[in-house]
């Protein structure tokens, strides 16, 4: 059992994914959902039904293209299991769906679950199953796993034992840039924000957008509001946040909220940002409307795809020359992980079972890989190495310097509510609202919940 491991992970900790590379009634399904169930097995009237949410349903996504397509190739493989695939590409309907499924009593059996502290109840209330024994029986099951990647679903240090998921790609938060704009403008690529800054009224003279933010996706403001404190203070700020001694409303929080709201009323993000979601940065990024876009080692395969991938470049979260020795303080991690709610006992709990072991087996990942090119990051080791294309090899190159490395701040915090709170209220400097402003309902919220404990 995969147990006790650090929380903070640092970059030697992935650095081999990087160089191998109970009612009975449903919950309602939005239509943004794939709602894939396959036909032959739906005729079978045995079969045991299982539902599997991930934020996998758009078939222009190579990653999420390549689950679906494993989802079919499980039905035909297991015509006994019903499998209803219910995902849905945008986070926040996605853990709408799972509430209102749990709040039902009728939780969703295979799901990607986020771990850390922040989910912390769905484990000591039993939603989460804890999947210990399961890998001590089946040992090659998950072999060639990084062991570190494990800790964020690892809750001994909360007084619960057991293992609750299993990784996903690991990830780090980035940058890509179209190079043929900035050829074009007669301007280098940026490593800083002071860079960046500079830069910001040449291309928005020329008509381009710096640096589009589709905060459409309110994660997007959580991201980017980790990645930049992490590149201002390192894993400080989170730390004094997460333990009480630094309040969401104080200096530090404030300092950067103010960043942001300065970058998007300057026009660095562009206009109309509530408009459109991250698959819109993409777009921007292919049409050449926008010069950069902040996103993640996730997109890699997508934008191989790009008719322009020629003129992108990947590089790592700006850094500020103004604080060096944050340089390589980076957002990343396990990107989230595959869990269960299914327990022994339930009529559907071996079915569970075979779900979870089919999405999360090294079969699984080496599919994705061979699929990606060797592109991306990965939880397992691979015993050959695909050579990996240049968005690959820019991102490694600087991912593999990271000093350290976090997920989003609130994750560590075990108030289940937060990082929606944080998420939706730094959103709304794309409403004009200020940095106090937000930083004060932040806080206020994080009040009632201790108040309320």
């Amino acid at each position: 059992m995969k147990k006790g491991f650090v929380r903070t992970l640092t970059a030697a900790a992935i650095l081999g994914s990087l160089l191998t590379g109970c009612g009975s009634k449903a919950a309602s399904q939005p239509e943004e959902s794939s709602g894939t169930v396959q036909e032959s097995s739906a005729a079978n009237k045995d079969a045991v039904k299982v539902r599997i949410l991930t934020r996998f349903s758009n078939p222009d996504s190579v990653r999420e293209k390549y689950f679906m397509d494993m989802v079919v190739k499980f039905q035909e493989e297991n015509p006994d299991i019903l499998l209803e695939d219910v995902s849905i590409s945008d986070e926040e309907s996605h853990d709408t769906l799972f509430k209102t499924a749990v709040a039902a009593g009728d939780p969703i059996e295979v799901f990607n679950f986020l771990g850390y502290a922040a989910n912390l109840d769905y484990v000591k209330n039993g939603v989460i199953t804890d999947v210990s024994d399961i890998i001590e029986e089946d040992p090659a099951w998950t072999e060639h796993y990084i062991d570190a990647l494990f800790a964020p679903v690892d809750y001994s240090d909360y007084g619960v034992e057991g293992i609750y998921g299993l990784p996903n790609a690991p990830y780090g938060v980035c940058c890509f840039y179209n190079k043929a704009i900035f050829d074009e403008v007669g301007l280098e690529l940026p490593e800083t924000w002071e860079d960046i800054e500079a830069a910001a009224p040449v291309l928005i003279e020329k008509g381009y957008v710096p640096m589009a933010f589709g905060a459409k996706d309110n994660y997007r403001a959580g991201h980017f509001l980790t990645a930049l404190s992490m590149k201002y203070y390192g894993d400080d700020l989170k730390n004094n946040l997460i333990n009480g001694e630094t309040a969401w409303n104080g200096p530090e929080t404030v300092a950067l909220i103010e960043m942001m709201q300065k970058w998007y009323e300057s026009g660095l993000f562009g206009t109309n940002n509530l408009a459109y979601d991250a698959n819109g940065e993409l777009a921007k990024l292919e049409s050449g409307e926008a010069a950069i876009i902040f996103s993640g080692s996730w997109n890699i395969a997508t934008i191989n795809e790009f008719d322009n991938v020629a003129d992108i470049v990947c590089k790592g979260f700006p850094y500020f020359a103004s604080k060096p020795e944050f340089k390589d303080q980076w957002m990343g991690g396990p990107d989230d992980f595959m869990s269960m709610t299914a327990k022994p006992g339930d009529d559907n709990y071996e079915a569970s079972v075979r779900v979870l072991k089919f999405f999360t087996s090294q079969e699984y990942w080496q599919g994705l890989y061979e699929v990606q090119g060797g592109g991306g990051t990965f939880p397992v080791k691979f015993d050959q190495v695909i050579e990996a294309d240049p968005l690959t090899t820019q991102f490694n190159e600087y991912y593999n310097n990271a000093a350290n490395m976090i997920g989003e701040i609130e994750q560590f915090s075990p108030m289940t509510s937060l990082m929606d709170t944080v998420r939706t209220e730094v959103t709304t400097i794309f409403a004009d609202d200020k940095a106090q402003d937000i930083a004060d309902r932040i806080q206020e919220a994080v009040d009632a919940y201790q108040a309320a404990q």
